[in-house]
């Protein structure tokens, strides 16, 4: 540090003599400090290399570009207050970016007007929740998901696949996957035992421990996933599902990385920000290509598959025109599907978990359920899980309260589009509703800020009720899974899943939260709005004393 502060200083000396050895000798022009100053600078630039004088200017260039682009064009021309629509910030402070003041504040300011905000370069055009019919209806061919997604979660990155609702990958998930649910029940359930067991650890039955709640929901999540969509061996291979659960977490390192950058260099910061997350993907199209392979081969072959066995990959190959179906195209497919489905299952689980271990008494009462469905050879029913009705109320009342993101049915509109309220939004713009005040509405749910477990339960045995409000269903009273045409086509797929686990869960294991911990873990805000678990969470659990 003192030879860098030297050579500053030396540098300076020398500018200062230059410029008095050059006072001196052209004193009799009478010129002014000024130009005397241009006079210098003309001789230390004629002294700069060439190389210098290029990266000098490309900077500068880049400078101005930046400086144009945030001060004049995005804020003049790009952006939607030319429309005449309010703009509104999140909160800051101690609490920044949690959304549900300035939520709560657009609610009483704009209750029949949109309003928008601005996150890393992007405007949100937010309707209010009384508006939702309108935007979920807009079909993807005019307001779509997957851009949004690709272009502000994923920094352009092309991750998931199609939002056409006819695509074969989404046919697949929405349909044959959820059929698959009775044939891989008992695969699945041998799953979750098994999952479980290794979260718990070699504790024997009485002797409690202390994991981690994110990374044990995580671990599960992606076995039993994988139980679904791969199949054995690649199940239960480590490799695989340790690139299932880190692609997530690569991806996310991208986006908040590169959503410090301005707009115009993002797609430069992004080939090295998601170059991680780049070679994972190429890892597991590495791994997944043998399973792939054979199922193809199998299907060319007219090989008949046993119907118990179905697997995803199994199910979309058979799902393709022989014209069309490719290794390759199989592989992105298996790749989106389980990217999709782990995180958001495995957050889901997390915040579920939450709720249980404040709630002894719900954990007694869940668990007389589960035990009550059981058959002779103490297995759950190999159906979607139904008849967990009360388990069922729980989950989707958990997913009321604990929402993933303060805004739903995120969109980009890919042509102008005038709604009955507002001015005409041309394309590109990014549309979303007001969630929170949606889930929290008092007309749908009577004492929102309580957690009633039965909830649903209780409105199912409304006459006519009987097949509603159940955790996969969708609808403008809970944007969980999104609605409209483009409704989370696995969302059945999850549901199931995440009922298994708890099941076995609630049949093997006692869990508590650790002494001195908090009531609930925290609930952490991100600056998209979205809502992200506390890592540091940890939770306790042994193996039941079953008498008998």
């Amino acid at each position: 540090m003192a030879s860098l502060v030297s050579g500053i200083q030396a540098q300076y000396i020398d500018l200062q003599e230059q410029y008095f050895i050059l006072r001196q000798s052209l004193a009799p022009l009478n010129l002014t400090g000024w130009q005397l100053a241009r006079l210098l600078l003309a001789q230390v630039w004629r002294d700069i290399p060439t190389s210098a004088k290029l990266g000098l200017g490309l900077l500068v260039g880049v400078a101005i570009l930046l400086a144009v682009d945030g001060f004049l064009v995005q804020p003049y021309f790009q952006s939607v207050r030319r429309l005449g629509i309010p703009r509104l910030w999140p909160s800051q402070g101690k609490h920044a970016w949690d959304y549900k003041p300035m939520l709560d504040e657009a609610a009483e300011k704009y209750p029949h007007n949109p309003w928008f905000f601005a996150y890393s370069g992007f405007e949100f055009v937010v309707f209010p929740s009384a508006y939702v019919d309108e935007i979920r209806r807009l079909p993807a061919r005019t307001a779509s998901l997957v851009d949004f997604l690709t272009t502000v979660q994923f920094g352009g990155w092309r991750l998931i696949g199609s939002d056409d609702s006819s695509s074969t990958l989404h046919k697949t998930a929405s349909t044959d996957l959820a059929r698959s649910i009775a044939p891989l029940g008992l695969a699945r359930q041998d799953t979750a035992k098994r999952a479980w067991e290794a979260a718990a650890g070699s504790s024997g039955a009485g002797k409690w421990a202390t994991i981690s709640l994110i990374w044990t929901v995580l671990d599960i999540v992606a076995k039993m996933g994988a139980t679904g969509l791969v199949g054995e061996p690649l199940s239960r291979d480590k490799r695989w599902l340790t690139a299932v659960k880190v692609l997530p977490m690569t991806v996310g390192i991208g986006v908040i990385s590169s959503s410090y950058f301005p707009r115009l260099l993002r797609p430069l910061v992004a080939t090295l920000s998601y170059f991680p997350a780049y070679l994972v993907y190429q890892y597991q199209s590495y791994l997944v290509r043998p399973t792939v392979e054979k199922a193809v081969r199998d299907f060319q072959n007219n090989k008949k598959e046993d119907k118990k066995k179905t697997t995803f990959v199994q199910l979309i190959v058979q799902r393709y025109k022989p014209s069309e179906l490719s290794v390759e195209q199989v592989i992105k497919d298996v790749i989106t599907a389980s990217f999709e489905s782990t995180p958001t299952t495995a957050a889901s689980l997390y915040w579920m978990l939450t709720e249980l271990l404040i709630r002894p008494d719900l954990v007694e009462e869940l668990r007389g359920e589960v035990v009550s469905v059981l058959d002779k050879n103490g297995r759950l029913p190999q159906t979607q899980l139904h008849e967990l009705a009360k388990l069922d109320s729980f989950m989707r009342e958990s997913a009321r309260v604990n929402t993933f993101h303060y805004l739903g049915l995120s969109r980009i509109l890919r042509e102008p589009v005038q709604l009955s309220i507002g001015p005409r939004l041309p394309k590109g713009t990014i549309v979303c509703v007001d969630q929170y005040h949606i889930h929290g509405s008092p007309d749908l749910y009577p004492d929102p800020d309580i957690f009633d477990a039965f909830r649903s339960y209780r409105l199912r045995h409304r006459p006519g009720q009987e097949t509603l409000h159940q955790y996969s269903s969708n609808g403008p009273e809970l944007l969980t899974w999104g609605d409209g045409p483009q409704v989370c086509p696995g969302r059945v797929f999850a549901g199931n899943t995440i009922k298994i686990l708890l099941a076995h869960l609630l049949l093997d294991y006692d869990i508590q939260m650790p002494a001195g911990a908090a009531y609930k873990p925290e609930r952490l805000s991100l600056p998209n709005g979205s809502v992200q678990p506390d890592l540091s969470v940890k939770f306790m659990i042994r193996r039941r004393k079953v008498s008998g």
